[in-house]
């Protein structure tokens, strides 16, 4: 019989293993069992590879479960249940916000165990596959479009891929900057993974503790050690998305960085090696940047070491078709294949994509809701109605209440900021706001972050 999935189980407690040994072999499941932290690590880092899952006692001597769930690497490598009898709220709550999937309280009944385990399979499951959509996808072969840019753009990628030269992503917002980072990674061979760093997403106060990391009580809040993002792209490659965004003062810490491949954590005193292929994209020109002293100039030379530029979507308009039947895929399966109307080709040709391939995948997304059966139909009256969201009919006096109104106004006036201002940081500037706040006020009103 084939054996279950593995479920590392890190508990000190003798009783508790055997009879979680038991439930779990009674399951299907196979165990295996850690009684620390240092052990839980061993069997994570194994050439056997990594279980489908760890279920985690938060209350063990030396590292606790929560110090080491906060100093694993994120994403998390595998789901976590956490499995805790003296847990307070707090901590409860804390292993959520550092990733885990559920939390059960000692003991557990065995219908609440599995199910918990259950879900966090499932759910690893999604990520997993995921994960491998997009790693294929983002492969040079799979770039889609057939315009002389992109093919041009695919050969680069097989040419520089290979190499640890530092890569400048330039392009308009919406241009899939990221996608071609996923691939340059993927062309790297690196074992590690791509984790990607948006420095216009994160409030600037946060944005040193996220990229380089903190030790526990470096500052207030600070209760666990967490390894930054820097440190965890070791073996593989970190993206930083908008570094045009990233304070000066940040800039130079990781221009240090970039110089002695060590990175030394918020409130500690032992630099940590790391060996991370370093990629940077924005939409702005660094160069003008570095001019009106936004940008350091001995960084930008560190980054611009091979410069890759991605052309808007109105300069190789060869690609409209394939990207948009390569979402209608996406979107509708194959079972539903993209259909022009008549005129709908001239449409998509004549509009300008002010937000490129972003624009056109959420085009092809929202006629994949609204449809009913059968084929998935492109009129040119879809491709002109994203153009004016700010003259939409508002709802007559009455019929909503005035903060959903003033919620409304909020929502376009936002939405505009964005487009013209090409980030959060950009739309800061433009609404004269703080950049955290104006996040945190985006996040409330359900717009999307990109």
């Amino acid at each position: 019989m084939k054996p279950g999935p593995r479920i590392l189980v890190v508990d000190d407690d003798p009783g508790v293993l055997k009879a979680l040994r038991g439930l779990l072999s009674d399951e299907g499941f196979t165990s295996v069992e850690a009684r620390s932290a240092a052990e839980a690590t061993r069997v994570l880092e194994a050439p056997e590879g990594l279980p489908a899952m760890m279920l985690l006692d938060l209350r063990m001597p030396g590292e606790t479960g929560l110090e080491f769930l906060a100093r694993l690497p994120r994403p998390l490598p595998v789901p976590v249940v956490v499995l805790s009898g003296e847990a307070s709220p707090s901590e409860a709550a804390q292993a959520l916000k550092l990733g885990a999937t559920d939390f059960v309280e000692k003991p557990p009944s065995p219908e609440r165990l599995v199910t918990a385990l259950r879900n966090a399979l499932a759910l690893g499951a999604l990520q997993e596959e995921r994960e491998r959509l997009l790693d294929a996808l983002a492969r040079p072969g799979h770039l889609v479009g057939d315009s002389p840019a992109m093919g041009a753009l695919r050969q680069l990628i097989t040419r520089v891929g290979p190499s640890d030269t530092a890569v400048l992503i330039t392009g308009e917002t919406g241009t899939g900057k990221e996608r071609v980072a996923r691939a340059l990674h993927l062309a790297s061979g690196r074992k590690g993974r791509l984790v990607a760093v948006n420095c216009a997403a994160i409030p600037a106060t946060l944005l040193e503790s996220e990229l380089f990391g903190h030790e526990k009580g470096a500052f207030s809040g600070a209760v666990n050690r967490r390894a930054g993002r820097i440190e965890q792209a070791h073996g593989g490659t970190l993206l930083l998305d908008e570094i045009g965004d990233m304070p000066l003062e940040l800039q130079a810490k990781l221009l240090r960085v970039l110089e002695t491949r060590e990175v030394e954590r918020l409130g500690g005193s032992v630099p940590v090696p790391v060996d991370a292929r370093i990629l940077a994209a924005t939409h702005q020109e660094l160069a003008r940047a570095v001019k009106e002293g936004r940008f350091r100039q001995d960084l930008f030379f560190r980054l611009n070491v091979m410069p890759l530029h991605i052309p808007p979507l109105r300069e190789r308009p060869e690609d409209l078709l394939p990207l948009a039947r390569a979402f209608a895929a996406e979107f509708a399966g194959p079972e539903a294949p993209l259909v022009l109307a008549p005129g709908a080709e001239t449409a998509l040709r004549a509009y300008p994509w002010p937000g490129n391939v972003r624009e056109l995948r959420n085009v092809i997304e929202r006629l994949n809701l609204l449809r009913g059966g059968g084929p998935l139909t492109l009129g040119p009256e879809a491709v002109s109605a994203p153009q004016a969201p700010a003259t939409a009919a508002r709802p007559s006096l009455g019929e909503k209440s005035y903060r959903e109104h003033v919620e409304d106004f909020e929502r376009d006036l936002i939405r505009a900021a964005l487009l013209e201002g090409e980030s959060i940081a950009g739309a800061a500037r433009l609404l004269q706001v703080d950049r955290g706040n104006l996040y945190r006020r985006i996040k409330a009103l359900g717009l999307p972050v990109s």
